[in-house]
């Protein structure tokens, strides 16, 4: 009997290890999507190259974005109501060599992911200083697993193709002016985000916040008789506990910089539909807690704001 229980107690204790390796492979695989999907989402992280803390599980996980995304406002620059729609398409790829759970080296993963993202809402501006937004987006990511290794949990979690979905409702609101030619603004956004995983996975729901300041020069030169002004910002993200446990971080600061070129008058259909309609130079630089940092470059096109 005593033999029997012995048995029994050295089974458990292997059923138990097994599941709790599991567990942590599910873990670290909401970890390194949530990362991944959560910086598509957000303007501060998009288009760049990051590193972040395996918080002890193996060596750092690098991840690479880049996005094509756009938003259009109906109706004219200063309106007191304007609705927009936003819509885009971005690739991304995060790795990391050496994975540890706790019980060694489980091998390398690789998530290739594309994504699309839709939505919408609406710009109020009460008064020519004041401008405030509501609206809601979906991101929807595909990813491609690659991972080499011998472990079955990790096989289970990053050797297939997953979904991940990420639902954004939003709400903020700027401040902005003009002394001598420089617009300096300010702005606040809040965020509730629902993470929606693949693989019967619970969802994370939480809440996030960008906070923003910056100034707009006037016109410094013109490129092809258009107007070319610069813009220099910071800007801060917080994220709650749910959140940050599968993105990795929980605050992150940027600074950056953009050339902005005034492309609208260069073809008539943008002179009459997209007349504000700026091309931006950006140079963005990230840092944060867990070891969260790295470089934005990007091109995009944006309708000015102000």
């Amino acid at each position: 009997m005593k033999k029997f229980s012995l048995l029994n107690l050295a089974l458990a204790s292997v059923l138990l290890s097994g599941v709790s390796l599991a567990e942590t492979a599910a873990q670290h695989y909401q970890h390194l999507t949530g990362s991944q999907i959560f910086s598509a989402d957000n303007a501060y992280l998009e288009t760049g190259w990051y590193s972040l803390n395996g918080g002890g599980s193996g060596d750092d996980p690098d991840l690479s974005n880049a996005n094509f995304v756009g938003s259009y406002y109906f109706g004219e620059l200063g309106d007191t109501w304007r609705p927009f729609v936003l819509g885009g398409f971005g690739f991304s790829k995060i790795t990391q060599d050496h994975v540890d759970l706790g019980s060694g080296d489980l091998g390398d993963v690789k998530l290739d992911a594309t994504y699309l993202k839709l939505g919408g809402g609406i710009n109020v501006n009460p008064s020519p200083e004041i401008g405030l937004i509501l609206g809601a987006s979906g991101l929807w990511m595909r990813s491609d697993g690659d991972y080499s290794g011998t472990d079955a949990a990790m096989e289970r979690y990053f050797g297939h193709d997953s979904d991940t979905a990420l639902y954004d409702l939003f709400a903020g609101a700027n401040y902005h002016t003009e002394i001598d030619g420089y617009k300096p603004y300010a702005e606040l956004t809040l965020h509730y985000l629902s993470i929606d995983y693949d693989f019967d996975l619970a969802d994370t729901d939480g809440w996030s916040a960008d906070l923003g300041a910056g100034i707009y020069t006037p016109t410094l030169t013109t490129w092809m008789d258009l107007p070319v002004r610069a813009k220099f910002y910071v800007a801060a993200t917080f994220l709650d506990h749910d959140l940050s446990d599968v993105t990795g971080f929980d605050h992150a600061y940027y600074a950056g910089a953009s050339l902005l070129w005034k492309v609208g008058p260069i073809i008539p259909i943008f002179d009459n539909i997209f007349k504000d309609t700026e091309l931006a130079f950006n140079l963005q630089g990230t840092t944060g807690d867990n070891d969260l940092k790295g470089w934005k470059a990007s091109v995009s096109f944006s309708i000015a704001k102000f």
